[in-house]
């Protein structure tokens, strides 16, 4: 098994009710070595990343294939991860294309949700990160995704379809990120 920050210092962004739900997140983490497996049908943990661009105050969202929303880029770990942090940032630079990306390592949120995975209800147990990236910068083909920059301005306005769970990310990464 991967070797697992427990979720490092999650609580210097965290409100009350994420440090409760950080606490489950710990418990889980130490208590079932497969919660890092999609294997693990009662769930498992997912990273992701909101990547922003700050010269140009814009987000980098994709549209979900199989949800139907706007989401931030991320999915499950890989055995060759070695942290949460390493799993976001390796899905931002599979799906953006995005090479040059800064992370912030610290998670800003925890979102567990239910969602269908591999042919059967699952619950995600995902970490969020804020990733950092000038939209002008060198980009490989990502995983043939529909992606789009938003104005940060019209996540809360513009977009429909946004999963609400982006809309509270965006919320939480504006202060962080200086935006």
């Amino acid at each position: 098994m991967q070797q697992f920050d427990a979720l490092g210092q999650f609580d210097l962004f965290a409100e009350r009710s994420s440090l409760d739900l950080m606490t489950e997140y710990r418990e889980l983490l130490a208590s079932d070595a497969l919660s890092l497996e999609r294997a693990r049908r009662a769930g498992h943990f997912t990273a992701s990343a909101l990547m922003f661009d700050p010269v140009n105050r814009e987000v980098n969202l994709l549209m979900h294939p199989k949800v139907g929303r706007w989401l931030q880029f991320g999915g499950h770990i890989e055995t060759n991860d070695e942290s949460f942090a390493a799993a976001a940032l390796r899905e931002c630079h599979e799906e953006s294309g995005y090479h040059d990306i800064v992370l912030m390592e610290i998670p800003v949120q925890l979102d567990r949700h239910q969602v269908p995975c591999a042919g059967a209800q699952s619950v995600h147990w995902d970490v969020q990160f804020i990733a950092l990236v000038d939209k002008t910068s060198t980009r490989s083909d990502g995983e043939d995704l529909h992606t789009k920059w938003w104005s940060v301005d019209s996540v809360g306005t513009e977009i429909t379809d946004l999963d609400p769970s982006v809309r509270r990310l965006v919320e939480l990464a504006t202060p962080i990120t200086g935006l």
